[in-house]
């Protein structure tokens, strides 16, 4: 049989998109705290983490489930999906993004225009079409209307972090980048659908329609919730060990990060091959997660220290102790990715996986608390870890009762 060079093409596509904003998110690190210092940086991040929570409420599930719904809906209904989504969630970003820069300026006092410039900011994408380009299988406009901006964003911000040495610069930069790549996104979108849908601005419409990604936004808030509260935890109770916290924090996301074409490309690959594919598709992915997660993990695991050197030119060393854990929460991350948003959504299971995260959060939550006013950042880790192999574990069981289900090929 011959390649499938289609396949492989789109998968480098989605990739370079990725590669290419890890890599200037990881370069501008040590730039960042080499003007401006580990204090101001470590504030960033923590910015950053709080975003990811209030997004969860301005994305309603649509960053979680809607690859799967966009590839899984007749292209002329796909318009109609993209616009309802957009207004609703504009209306969300303009409550949320006040009551996000209110509470970042009570924990952070001393730095008030950069967690209000961060709050716009990082929430910005929350509103775009990221999750759109994902499920249409469009790697090219996933790089061109919604990466590029934000690479360019950070770029510009850099240039204007060394002219002033203030990091204000260079997150007003990103928030004006990402806010014309959210615009630019969107008029895309809906100019190609032209006729085949219509914009209801109503606040009735738009709120009611939150009801249907009541499974996405429950999957998407715990999960938020576990993965970003130890480094708010760690900033409240810890914040001696914020900085070193933030190193390994950012080393794990960018992991994440990196890892997110694979999960990108087989939300699309798997629902392509028809029902008579199902079965074989979905182990294959599963397959690759679980190998690809462990190569991973023992990246992170041996190499942190040394990153963590190289990035912060020597001030923050993480030691393997806090790299363990970190590495096995990435395994679980990869996996359970692969399992909940690439196959249980479309296997209708929408419900087992906000249970799958629900059950993460009351393991994880309670941990993460415990060990952030009890112990160190190596315990707060360890806690995280716990609490994604809960939602691994239980999403594997419901796949394999599916599979259970499923008439043999």
């Amino acid at each position: 049989m011959a390649p499938d060079f289609s396949v492989l093409r789109r998968l480098t596509t989605f990739a370079a998109t990725v590669g290419a904003s890890t890599l200037v998110g990881i370069l501008a690190i040590p730039i960042i705290i080499r003007v401006a210092g580990t204090e101001a940086w470590a504030v960033q991040v923590v910015c950053q983490s709080v975003a990811s929570l209030f997004a969860v409420v301005i994305g309603f599930g649509w960053g979680t489930t809607g690859p799967s719904m966009v590839a899984s809906t007749p292209r002329q209904g796909r318009f109609q999906l993209f616009a309802d989504s957009l207004v609703s969630r504009t209306y969300l970003f303009i409550i949320g993004a006040p009551a996000m820069a209110t509470l970042m300026i009570v924990l952070q006092p001393n730095y008030v225009a950069l967690v209000v410039l961060g709050t716009v900011a990082y929430l910005l994408p929350s509103v775009g079409a990221a999750w759109y380009f994902i499920g249409e299988s469009n790697p090219k406009r996933l790089f061109f209307l919604d990466a590029s901006p934000q690479l360019l964003g950070t770029i510009v911000g850099i240039v204007g972090l060394y002219w002033t040495g203030q990091i204000e610069a260079l997150v007003f930069c990103q928030m004006v980048f990402t806010l014309l790549g959210v615009i630019l996104s969107a008029s895309v979108v809906l100019r190609g659908g032209k006729g085949l849908f219509h914009c209801d601005l109503g606040l009735k419409a738009s709120f009611s329609r939150l009801s249907h990604q009541r499974h996405g936004v429950i999957t998407a808030a715990t999960g938020s919730l576990y993965v970003n509260l130890p480094l708010v935890a760690v900033s409240a109770w810890l914040p001696l060990q914020l900085d070193l916290y933030a190193m390994i924090d950012r080393i794990f996301r960018y992991s994440v990060t990196a890892f997110s074409p694979v999960l990108q490309f087989v939300q699309g690959w798997v629902p392509e091959g028809g029902d008579e594919s199902l079965r074989h598709r979905i182990k294959r992915a599963i397959q690759a997660g679980a190998m690809l997660g462990a190569l991973g993990s023992a990246a992170i695991f041996l190499l942190s220290p040394v990153i963590s050197s190289l990035l912060s030119d020597g001030k923050l060393v993480v030691p393997t102790s806090l790299s363990l854990p970190v590495a096995l929460s990435f395994f679980s991350v990869a996996l359970s990715q692969i399992l909940g948003l690439a196959c249980l959504v479309l296997i209708g299971r929408g419900a087992a996986l906000a249970k799958s995260t629900v059950l993460g959060a009351v393991a994880g939550a309670p941990l993460i608390l415990i060990t952030a006013l009890n112990t160190n950042v190596t315990g707060v880790a360890w806690a995280v870890a716990a609490s994604e192999l809960v939602v691994t574990i239980y999403q594997l069981v419901v796949i394999r009762r599916f599979f259970r289900g499923l008439p043999q090929r």
